[in-house]
């Protein structure tokens, strides 16, 4: 064995210059980990939820526009009989929709009688500028923490989708390292036959050779094995449904450290729930303030239908309410808020190490 070690000692620098690590076949393709990133970007399923959620935000806002300032026209509509039995003149009868009688059995028609309501009214706000601009406050409020965990999510795919292609990198090594080695046999094995062909080394050690050589190609394969595995988890997490062997091209990674005076997007996310629950609080103590509304109402009222074209006309008015006491809902409820607040405060204090990166 000091023979073969010698001979290794004197190949070796004629061997080491043409190593590298072959290539696992001609690739169709050549990928870099930007563009599986931007894959996994655009095929989030929660990415796309979380943009859908932007413009139903938005279209929420102008609902409630409409609803605190825009006027309302209503179509109305009402039909109201009243039968009894009535015994008037000392004959017993069915009146499917008195309007007067003595002596009958039914509803009080001095507390129901039949009517015909129908026509339009129009409603308009006039205290809803306030409910609007809490509205508007929170839904801004809303969107800027959509956007903030539009931007967390995209930074948790960027990691995972490095972390794997980090992991198929290493697989792709390994296969390097034993296409070098298995190369580096092949010539050994090359002059150990000329060797043992002249009677200079043992059969034993070109069958140890070839032992080595194929521990090393089982070790290729588990490596290939695993680049597999973890390609199709790459592929899988990017949304990508090709399964054919691609190029991965290198990768260098620099860890981005906050910048002084820089809010963290994980720090964020806290500031945001504590401002939304401040509005949440807000938009609940609008309804203890007055309301008033201005309507005007037109159309047909009667309760005589025999002469009902007679009795077209229109009113108009201003409606007011106001919550005087309401079982004290409102100190529950901050108190309700307190707490929340409390437990948002908490979690920074707790988490303060995931501030440190952006």
């Amino acid at each position: 064995m000091s023979r073969f070690a010698l001979l290794v000692a004197f190949v070796l620098p004629f061997v080491l210059p043409s190593l590298h690590g072959q290539e696992p076949g001609k690739p169709l393709l050549a990928w870099v980990l930007q563009d599986y990133i931007e894959a996994a970007k655009r095929n989030s399923p929660l990415l796309s939820d979380y943009h859908n959620q932007e413009e139903i935000e938005q279209a929420e806002l102008q609902r409630l526009k409409a609803f605190y300032q825009r006027s309302r026209l209503e179509v109305t509509g009402e039909y109201l009989f009243v039968p009894v039995v009535t015994r008037d003149g000392g004959r017993t009868s069915f009146a499917w929709n008195a309007q007067d009688a003595t002596d009958y059995y039914g509803y009080d028609l001095g507390e129901s009688s039949g009517h015909l309501h129908a026509g339009l009214t129009w409603r308009q706000p006039l205290l809803g500028f306030s409910s609007y601009k809490v509205a508007r406050e929170q839904s801004a409020v809303g969107m800027e923490g959509l956007r903030n965990r539009i931007h967390l999510e995209e930074r948790y795919l960027e990691r995972a989708v490095t972390e794997q292609y980090l992991l198929c990198l290493l697989d792709l090594t390994r296969m390097a390292f034993t296409d070098s080695v298995g190369l580096l046999l092949e010539r050994q094995s090359e002059l150990l036959h000329l060797l043992v062909g002249n009677g200079l080394m043992k059969q034993s050690d070109l069958r140890l050779l070839s032992v080595e050589q194929e521990a090393n190609r089982e070790q290729r394969l588990a490596f290939l094995q695993s680049y597999h595995s973890h390609l199709t988890d790459l592929n899988l997490l990017c949304g990508i449904r090709d399964t054919l062997d691609v190029e991965l091209a290198p990768v260098r990674l620099e860890l981005r450290m906050a910048e002084k005076g820089m809010a963290s997007l994980f720090m964020e996310k806290y500031r945001l729930d504590s401002l939304n629950e401040e509005l949440a609080l807000r938009s609940f103590n609008l309804q203890y303030k007055p309301r008033l509304d201005l309507f005007v109402d037109g159309g047909l009222r009667t309760g005589g239908f025999e002469s009902w074209y007679r009795h077209f006309g229109w009113s108009a008015g201003l409606s007011f309410s106001w919550t005087v006491f309401d079982g004290r809902q409102k100190r529950w409820k901050e108190r309700q808020a307190g707490l929340r607040q409390e437990s948002i405060r908490a979690y920074p204090e707790e988490n303060a190490v995931g501030a440190m990166f952006v």
